[in-house]
């Protein structure tokens, strides 16, 4: 089996579950070695850190971090030094946590726009701050953002924010990392089977489905 990431690092945040988790576990299977970043569901985190293992024959391992802390001693700045201790400096930063508050404007207190707005933008900053200080030339940060910024729900306007925050400065940043030989992008997945959307309002998926290439929802292996 071709493992074309032999020899390199990966560090996902929000490796526990969903889309996270399908990213973490390719990576391994390609050859990475990888670092799960998790917020709260430990076991789910250390499970598919011991499935990497096992599998894939990598390194792996789960790092817990609230990345709602933006100080320069918690949050996304600890979780980089942790796994740049224990494993190394990753060649590969997938910025996958995400966080949404999805109700009408006028219902949103300040406290949940800062938590949201702190995970899905700052974060993501933070992190690739972290990484144009170490990573080298060959470096890859890859961003989750959302078609959300394309195709606007109601509801949704403290979300589209964050990922629309996310959108434009991977365009900045590339500009900026690219000369460094480290590139950046953002992917932008549609509507996708998480556990969050299997437990939410699924009135809409019909409609969704029919809009959809394949005519069906996103897996998160996908």
């Amino acid at each position: 089996m071709a493992r074309p990431l032999e020899g390199r690092i990966a560090l996902v945040t929000g490796a526990s579950r969903g889309i996270g988790a399908a990213i973490a576990e390719r990576l391994a299977r390609d050859g990475a070695d990888v670092a799960l970043h998790y917020g709260s569901h430990r076991q789910s985190a250390e499970d598919l850190a011991e499935r990497c293992i096992r599998a894939y024959g990598v390194r792996a391992q789960a790092f817990q971090a609230d990345l709602a802390d933006l100080s320069d001693r918690g949050g996304a700045v600890a979780l980089f030094a942790s796994v740049s201790a224990t494993l190394g400096t990753p060649h590969i930063l997938v910025n996958n946590a995400g966080t949404g508050r999805f109700a009408p404007i006028a219902e949103i207190n300040a406290q949940e726009l800062a938590q949201v707005l702190a995970v899905n933008a700052a974060t993501p900053l933070l992190m690739a701050r972290e990484a144009a200080r170490s990573m080298r030339a060959g470096g890859r940060i890859i961003n989750i953002g959302s078609v959300i910024t394309d195709m606007p729900v109601a509801l949704r306007s403290v979300y589209a924010a964050s990922k629309g925050a996310v959108h434009a400065m991977t365009g900045v940043l590339a500009q900026e990392l690219g000369p460094l030989g480290i590139n950046i992008n953002t992917v932008a997945p549609g509507v996708t089977a998480t556990d969050r959307f299997k437990a939410g309002d699924r009135s809409r998926e019909g409609e969704i489905t029919s809009r959809t290439a394949l005519g069906r929802i996103g897996e998160p292996d996908d």
